[in-house]
């Protein structure tokens, strides 16, 4: 069995970069459209997903969630006649005022893929580096949104904005 180790540190609390982490891996593997409105992806041990792009198919079950510590996936990557499945185990450690991101990604080959296991280690590799660099742009989109300055529109009662008016006919007389 191959294995490869990815590790990243961001600069938010661990809550809300597993919150991105869960929303960067729904995006591309789980029911994307169902999942875009809601404030955190639906994840469910032995939920079951498939995904095709390009010549590649991707099948894999969510194996464990331990929020918001731990994320474990088993995919399956079908590009014929190789085969690669993939362990897929993302770890958050709280650190004094950030997070590291731990990926550990354990696979094997069929019989034409190791023929070429440079290139699906190479493959892997860039996968794992820009499911990285995809976490850290989700948890900025995340942290911008969460301190966007309000314009101050939403602000109050609608009835106070409101002002109730009547036309007068001709000269009005005040008293």
């Amino acid at each position: 069995m191959l294995r490869q180790r990815h590790e990243v540190t961001l600069a938010a609390p661990i809550t809300q970069v597993f919150s991105a982490l869960l929303r960067m891996l729904a995006r591309s593997r789980w029911n994307p459209d169902q999942m875009l409105f809601e404030p955190e992806p639906l994840l469910r041990v032995g939920q079951v997903y498939v995904q095709r792009l390009g010549s590649v198919i991707r099948r894999g079950r969510v194996v464990e969630c331990l929020r918001p510590v731990l994320v474990t996936l088993y995919e399956s990557l079908f590009d014929a006649p190789c085969r690669a499945r993939l362990r897929m185990r993302w770890r958050l450690e709280p650190l004094d005022a950030e997070s590291r991101v731990l990926l550990n990604v354990s696979y094997e080959l069929n019989s034409p893929a190791y023929l070429s296991r440079r290139h699906w280690t190479r493959e892997l590799d860039a996968h794992c580096r820009k499911l990285m660099k995809a976490l850290e742009i989700r948890l900025s989109q995340d942290l911008a949104a969460a301190y966007e300055p309000d314009n101050g529109h939403s602000i109050g009662s609608s009835t106070i904005t409101e002002t109730k008016t009547t036309a007068v006919k001709g000269n009005p007389s005040f008293k």
